[in-house]
């Protein structure tokens, strides 16, 4: 029970958590980290900007994906906002792959994390918070590189792939 201005409140369950998350409609991202020759991306939702002074974004990161330890070591990543034509990359890094950028078209960036060739947009960030919730970290970095195309970004809301006029892209 949470208790709010006197009132005590049931907490929401999981599965109720997860039915309402799933309506969040949110742009498809590779989240990136290098750590000497290591690259790591996986996809995610959980990308978020804070402030623009200094300007900065939020990712959040499972303690158990492989991302998270290079992240906390380095202190560096990358979010490259995938574009409506990257549906397979998603997926792609949605996977666990030895290698996932052995076939995927990319630069390194500012902070060594790799910068996905043909993304509608990326940043780059330097650590400079984090916070342990649950299962879950939360990253906030420094945005120290940025840029951005002319397309239109991937969508995913309802367990699907949408572009910007709620087009079904497929799974």
């Amino acid at each position: 029970m949470v208790e709010a201005r006197g009132k005590e409140l049931t907490e929401v369950s999981g599965d109720q958590f997860k039915l309402v998350m799933r309506r969040f409609a949110a742009s498809v991202n590779v989240i990136t980290s290098a750590d000497g020759g290591k690259k790591n991306g996986m996809t995610a939702t959980a990308v978020c900007s804070v402030s623009s002074d200094p300007p900065s974004a939020l990712i959040i990161v499972n303690k158990s994906n492989r991302s998270h330890p290079i992240i906390a070591g380095t202190r560096a990543f990358a979010v490259n906002v995938l574009s409506s034509n990257q549906r397979q990359i998603a997926a792609h890094f949605a996977s666990k792959l030895s290698d996932p950028f052995a076939e995927i078209p990319h630069s390194i960036g500012r902070t060594g994390c790799p910068i996905i060739a043909g993304a509608d947009a990326h940043i780059e960030c330097t650590l400079i918070e984090q916070l342990d919730v649950g299962t879950h970290t939360i990253f906030v970095g420094k945005i120290v590189a940025a840029g951005a195309s002319s397309g239109e970004p991937l969508l995913y809301h309802e367990g699907r792939y949408v572009g910007i006029g709620g087009d079904s892209l497929g799974r």
